[in-house]
């Protein structure tokens, strides 16, 4: 549960914006998502599932309410348009050290909040609904023309994502670059990272490439 939190934290302190629960979900999965297919498992024990509006864990709703709890995030709830319950969430103690994250976690992070730092909140549904693990529930669902709620959602699945940005992959290069110079002692292990963010990044590339001619 502490690395979720830790999690959250990063995205909060990160976002321009308060967070909605469903984002909030969707941040860590896609994170999830990108971490193992960069270092071969999970970050986290979470297990996603197959929901209504997607990915969805509920471990990932009672660290939020853990995180208020301790003061460090505030969640604003209140009655939307369609007069049902929402959640927003916002970071209160700016200053919190407890929830840090490791060079790997981070440096994927600051990727993904990049990218859907960026979108809307359909945007950010429809970027966790392209990755590869859910397109093949989806793709199954429509053949049996039944929804797989509470379905497991395969991290391990592979292949491209179509809605990207480039400027977001660019930026987390950046980042990356500027710490392995503030860092010297560690300049081989940030290197052989970036390489390795790169080579990911090239054959996903090619992948969409291929896909997109068929």
């Amino acid at each position: 549960m502490e690395l979720v939190k830790s999690l959250l934290v990063y995205f909060l302190k990160n976002s321009n914006k308060d967070l909605g629960r469903t984002e909030l979900m969707k941040y860590l999965y896609v994170f999830e998502y990108y971490y193992y297919q960069m270092f071969g498992e999970q970050f986290t024990n979470l297990k996603f599932e197959r929901y209504k509006f997607g990915p969805n864990e509920s471990a990932v709703v009672d660290a939020t309410y853990e995180l208020q709890d301790a003061g460090i995030i505030h969640i604003n709830e209140y009655t939307n348009y369609y007069n049902s319950t929402s959640y927003d969430h916002r970071i209160i103690n700016e200053k919190i050290e407890t929830y840090e994250l490791d060079t790997n976690a981070e440096f994927v992070a600051s990727f993904v909040s990049g990218i859907l730092g960026k979108e809307n909140y359909r945007g950010v549904l429809e970027f966790a609904y392209n990755t590869p693990p859910m397109k093949e529930i989806l793709h199954e669902e429509k053949e049996d023309g039944t929804n797989h709620y509470g379905r497991v959602v395969d991290m391990s699945k592979t292949g491209p994502i179509f809605k990207s940005s480039n400027e977001a992959r660019l930026e987390a290069i950046k980042r990356l670059e500027a710490r392995k110079q503030n860092k010297g002692s560690d300049e081989e292990y940030y290197a052989h990272l970036l390489e390795r963010f790169r080579e990911f990044e090239d054959t996903r590339r090619r992948a969409n490439d291929v896909e997109s001619k068929l």
